[in-house]
């Protein structure tokens, strides 16, 4: 009689069971991470954003370096597509000219040539008042600008910890030096890298011979250990490692704006079976480099392609933190007579705050919760499911014996039944 009476209470709590149980799963896969506000910030090391310098286009430049390298009386229509090339921005219109003019095929040497060196664009650097060679630490990255100069940056090193960081014994880090051409400026993670529409990076145009500074206050994002045990899914970002499969070999480490880029590459490569020259690094990635016509080829599908990268699956990086300005010199309006830019970033102080991810809810706890739960509803556990397995196996032969009898009469009665309709 108990025995009917628990087979029926389990038939009847079994939806309500299943029902609670799979709320605590969707609760665990959901909500496993935690975002807190961390203030003891004693200890912390503070993470130095990266600089990023990217020459931009400079027509006097152009035309003296096209003057003394294909002559004076060569066509002006090439420097329009010179311009284009070694400032490539994902459009040229100039390459339609190529049908009635020559223009230069090799685009790497004509990046070489045109584009100013590190040497000759980064002088006079200095971080925390102690003088470096700036190609030293300014080292080249790739970008769709072209190859442009980070510091500090991850990508660039090729080394996925912190070079520079700012701590009770060193510190608010301050950056300055000077640049001897016009310049876009990129303040960002290390981990990342500039891109073009992005949102939320910090991106300043400076012309020779003005001077900006930059404050700024930074918000660090700790991973606590455990975060990297959960899904990505569940975590909702990726670590530096963890790259994407559809991953092109432009960039060392996974970020959001390098999974953009390398989304990008792949969406020209789909439609046009080529890629840009700024993208396609010899000896690195092997990706096939676009001729004039290629380039022809991306200039007409670059609308679609803006709306569809928009539409990649990059998740943002665990390893991010957010960089926001204090202070932002004014642009100067009047024409400058230096013959070098004056740059200077700086953090306004150490951080008081920070955010920590944290996990919530572990497999340990999921597994508490569903125990608990089979507790409550039937009355068991782990130990007397083990109990029972254990007591089939040794009666087992009686069981098997009960169990034939129970069918074998079962068979012997529907015959019967059958005989007997």
């Amino acid at each position: 009689m108990s025995m009917i009476l628990y087979l029926v209470t389990f038939y009847h709590t079994l939806p309500f069971f299943a029902n609670v149980s799979l709320s605590l799963l969707n609760s665990y896969l959901s909500s496993s991470v935690s975002f807190n506000l961390d203030t003891i910030y004693l200890n912390w090391n503070s993470t130095f954003p990266a600089i990023t310098v990217c020459e931009i286009y400079n027509a006097e430049r152009i035309w003296d370096l096209s003057d003394s390298n294909f002559g004076v009386e060569h066509d002006m229509h090439v420097d329009d597509f010179i311009s284009e090339i070694v400032f490539y921005r994902g459009v040229c219109s100039s390459c339609e000219d190529c049908s009635r003019m020559r223009c230069p095929s090799n685009f790497t040497h004509l990046v070489d040539v045109f584009r100013t060196k590190c040497h000759q664009l980064l002088v006079n650097c200095t971080y925390l008042n102690k003088l470096f060679d700036c190609c030293d630490q300014f080292l080249p990255l790739p970008t769709e600008y072209g190859l442009c100069f980070s510091f500090n940056s991850h990508q660039a090193r090729k080394v996925s910890h912190l070079q520079f960081t700012n701590n009770r014994m060193t510190g608010p880090g301050h950056l300055s030096f000077h640049a001897a051409a016009d310049i876009q400026l990129y303040v960002h993670a290390p981990i990342d890298v500039p891109y073009q529409f992005s949102e939320g990076m910090i991106r300043e145009t400076v012309l020779l011979g003005h001077y900006k500074e930059l404050i700024l206050n930074v918000i660090e994002v700790h991973n606590d250990e455990s975060v990297q045990d959960l899904s990505m899914e569940q975590r909702r970002c990726r670590y530096g490692h963890e790259h994407v499969p559809e991953r092109q070999g432009i960039y060392d480490f996974y970020s959001y704006s390098g999974c953009v880029v390398e989304c990008t590459v792949l969406l020209q490569l789909d439609n046009c079976n080529c890629t840009s020259h700024f993208m396609a690094i010899p000896g690195q990635n092997y990706l096939p480099v676009c001729d004039v016509r290629g380039l022809i080829c991306l200039t007409r599908i670059r609308d679609k392609i803006m709306t569809e990268r928009k539409s990649c699956e990059c998740m943002s990086s665990c390893e991010e933190p957010e960089y926001n300005i204090i202070y932002n010199s004014a642009d100067e309006d009047d024409e400058a007579s230096d013959e070098v830019s004056e740059i200077r970033v700086a953090l306004v102080e150490l951080p008081t705050q920070r955010y920590v991810r944290r996990v919530t809810k572990t497999i340990l706890d999921f597994l508490i919760s569903l125990g608990g739960l089979v507790g409550l509803f039937f009355n068991t556990s782990a130990l007397r499911i083990v109990e029972t397995i254990v007591i089939c196996l040794r009666y087992r032969k009686t069981i098997v014996k009960w169990v034939k009898r129970f069918f074998l009469g079962t068979v012997q009665y529907l015959q019967i039944l059958d005989q007997s309709t």
